[in-house]
């Protein structure tokens, strides 16, 4: 009997502890699966962070380029729309025996060794463009001298070819002055040179050139010519010096 009452006891002890134990296993189970999807969740946060730095980061370094290319760029801009009001480096005006043309060129220091090139063409577009206007002076005050329409074809070809001759004699011209300042704070170094060409030669092959073209086509006075196109150049110089003084006053 004492057996029998012994197993019911513990019979019912355990009916009444294994409920608990096994909420108890179910609880731990529980809290470790919310702490591996809290840890899964803090990870996802950091990578996601990181991520975001990195991304960041390359941004700004990518705003950091295109800022630095953007402000050179406004550099050379800003140095090639300039306007001086002191005397450039290298600045020389036409007398009587020369013309003289001055031309700068921006660069960053990358390209030094392409800039006295970029520079010396510049300069030579400046004497083109002075020696071709000057022409014209010439060759339409002869016309007007000599009766001659200036709106007819054969005074156009005239012209026209003169102007030829000028281009081609482009090669013909001296380099005088260069000089260049330190780079900047941008970078950007300022080249200056000034070329000249002979107004001798200039008037000489003018001449030939208008004398050849006006055989068939209208008659020419060398003589004549040649003394109007120095009248013109002489304005010019005084043209020239007027303005050097103007802005010396300024």
């Amino acid at each position: 009997m004492k057996k029998i009452m012994f197993v019911l006891v513990a019979v019912m002890a355990l009916m009444v502890c294994n409920p608990v134990e096994a909420q108890t296993r179910k609880d731990k189970k529980n809290a470790k699966k919310a702490e591996w999807e809290l840890q899964q969740k803090q990870k996802a946060e950091e990578d996601a962070l990181i991520h975001q730095m990195k991304m960041d980061s390359i941004r700004n370094v990518q705003k950091t380029q295109e800022a630095k290319a953007k402000a050179e760029q406004d550099a050379i801009e800003k140095a090639s729309h300039r306007t001086n009001t002191h005397e450039m480096p290298c600045q020389m005006y036409d007398n009587d025996e020369w013309f003289f043309a001055t031309a700068y060129y921006t660069f960053p220091i990358s390209k030094m060794n392409n800039a006295p090139t970029h520079c010396l063409r510049a300069a030579r577009q400046q004497m083109e463009q002075k020696l071709k206007g000057l022409y014209k002076a010439v060759i339409r005050d002869y016309f007007d001298q000599m009766d001659i329409d200036a709106q007819s074809s054969d005074a156009s070809h005239i012209e026209s070819a003169g102007d030829q001759v000028i281009t081609e004699m482009l090669n013909d011209t001296y380099e005088v002055c260069r000089k260049q300042t330190d780079p900047n704070d941008a970078g950007i170094i300022y080249m200056y040179m000034s070329i000249k060409m002979s107004k001798k030669q200039v008037v000489n092959k003018l001449t030939n050139a208008v004398s050849k073209e006006s055989a068939s086509r209208v008659r020419f006075d060398e003589q004549k010519f040649r003394e109007d196109a120095f009248k013109v150049f002489e304005k010019s110089n005084e043209e020239q010096y007027n303005n050097f003084q103007q802005e010396q006053q300024n």
